[in-house]
C-alpha cells in the first residue's frame, strides 16, 4: 500500500483562477441543438464552463494563482525550497513549464523544481510529491501550482465532452510548522491507460494522419483529440475510488463524518452522488462546484475549497480529498486547513507573450 504520513508540514494558503472567458452550456444549443444540451446538463450538472483564451496555457493560469497566493498570504518567495506544478497542457514538450515558472515567478535558484504529468489526481499526487521533498530536505515552504487547459484538446464537434471541461489553475502554499499532519493513498492501475487518452503528438506517434474515423462510442474523432471510454471510467469511479477512500478511513481510523468538508473529483454529479453514497458521507458536507466550472480535472479540488471558503469563512476545518482519473490513477489525502487562507476564485486573461517563439528570434 502507498501510504504516507506527513508530519510537521501544513497547508499555509490556496488560490486559485480560471480564465476570463465565461462558456454557459446554453451557448452551444447551436452546435448540437437545444434538446441535447439540456440532456447533457441534466445527466453531468454542468451550467457553464470557463475556457482558456487563444493564447492562455495552462501555466498562465497557474501562474494567476500563485501570484494571487503570494499576494495574500504576503509569503517571502525567496523562502521557497521546492516547487512542483502539475499539468498534462505544458508550454512546451522541452523544457519543463516547471522551470519556466520558476523563472517568471522570480523563484530562487535554490529552489527545486519538478514537473508532474497527471490529469485528475494531480493535485494529490503534486501535494505527496511536494511533502515528501519537503520532509526530507531544509526547504521552510513548499509550492504546488497545477493548471489545465483540457478544452484545448478536445474536438468541437465532441458533444460527449466538449461541454464538460473547463479550465483553471491553483496554487497551494506548505509551510514547516509543529502539529501538521497529512496522511496520504495513493494507488494507480496502468493496465486501463486507455480508458482516457490522447494517442497523438508524443514520441510514440508524433506525427499521424488527422483523418478523422467513428470510435467505439459512435462519435467521429482524430488521433489529436481526447477519447474517453465512458463507461470504463464510470465503473472505475464509482467502485475503485469509494473502495480506496473506505480503506483510508480504516487505515487512519476515521470515518466519513469525521471530517467537515469531503472534497472529490469534480467529475459529475452522478459520480459524485455514487461516491457520496457508497462512503457513507453527510451529503452536505460534500461541495459541488461544477455546475459552474465544470470538469477542471486536478485543479477541481482547490477550486472548489476556494469557491466555498473564499468568501464564507468556517476557522480550521478538517478535509478530506480524493482525486480520480487519467492513468488510470487516483489518490486521498486529509489535512487541516484554515479557512482564513482559502482565498476566492479569480479570473484572469494573463498570457506570457514572452513565452512564444517565433522562427529566426531564437
Amino acid at each position: 500500500m502507498a501510504f504516507f504520513t506527513n508530519k510537521g508540514i501544513q497547508i499555509a494558503g490556496i488560490a486559485a483562477a480560471v480564465p476570463d472567458n465565461f462558456v454557459p452550456a446554453s451557448s452551444f444549443q447551436e452546435r448540437f441543438g437545444e434538446e441535447a444540451v439540456q440532456k447533457f446538463s441534466e445527466s453531468t450538472g454542468i451550467r457553464s464552463i470557463y475556457n482558456a483564451l487563444p493564447d492562455q496555457t495552462a501555466s498562465d493560469l497557474a501562474y494567476a494563482a500563485a501570484e494571487e497566493l503570494f499576494r495574500r498570504t504576503g509569503a517571502d518567495k525567496e523562502k521557497i525550497g521546492v516547487m512542483v506544478f502539475v499539468t498534462q497542457s505544458p508550454d512546451y514538450r522541452r523544457p519543463s513549464s516547471a522551470c519556466v515558472l520558476q523563472k517568471r515567478l522570480g523563484l530562487p535558484v535554490d529552489c527545486a523544481c519538478v514537473e508532474v504529468e497527471l490529469g485528475c489526481s494531480g493535485f494529490v499526487y503534486g501535494m505527496q510529491t511536494a511533502l515528501s521533498l519537503m520532509a526530507s530536505g531544509d526547504a521552510e515552504y513548499g509550492l504546488v501550482m497545477i493548471g489545465e487547459t483540457a478544452s484545448k484538446l478536445v474536438d468541437p464537434m465532441d458533444k460527449s465532452i466538449v461541454m464538460m471541461y473547463g479550465d483553471g489553475g491553483a496554487a497551494v502554499l506548505l509551510k514547516k510548522e509543529d502539529g501538521g499532519v497529512i496522511r496520504t493513498l495513493l494507488k494507480s492501475d496502468g493496465s486501463r491507460y486507455k480508458a482516457i487518452v490522447l494517442p497523438a503528438g508524443g514520441f510514440r506517434d508524433m506525427n499521424p494522419g488527422h483523418e478523422r474515423f467513428v470510435c467505439s462510442d459512435g462519435i467521429e474523432r482524430s488521433l489529436y483529440d481526447i477519447f474517453m471510454d465512458g463507461t470504463s471510467v464510470f465503473s472505475f469511479s464509482i467502485t475503485d475510488v469509494p473502495q480506496t477512500i473506505r480503506e483510508y478511513l480504516e487505515k487512519t481510523e476515521t470515518a466519513a463524518d469525521d471530517y467537515d468538508v469531503i472534497v472529490l473529483h469534480q467529475a459529475n454529479q452522478f459520480m459524485l452522488k455514487q461516491i457520496v453514497k457508497r462512503i457513507k458521507a453527510p451529503k452536505e458536507r460534500v461541495p459541488v462546484s461544477l455546475d459552474r466550472y465544470g470538469n477542471t480535472g486536478g485543479i477541481s479540488i482547490p477550486l472548489t475549497l476556494c469557491d466555498k471558503y473564499g468568501t464564507e469563512k468556517a476557522g480550521t476545518v478538517r478535509a478530506l480529498m480524493s482525486g480520480f482519473g487519467i492513468g488510470l490513477s487516483w489518490g486521498v489525502f486529509s489535512a487541516a486547513i484554515d479557512t482564513e487562507r482559502v482565498y476566492p476564485v479569480i479570473q484572469t486573461n494573463h498570457c506570457y507573450t514572452e513565452g512564444r517563439f517565433e522562427p529566426g528570434k531564437y
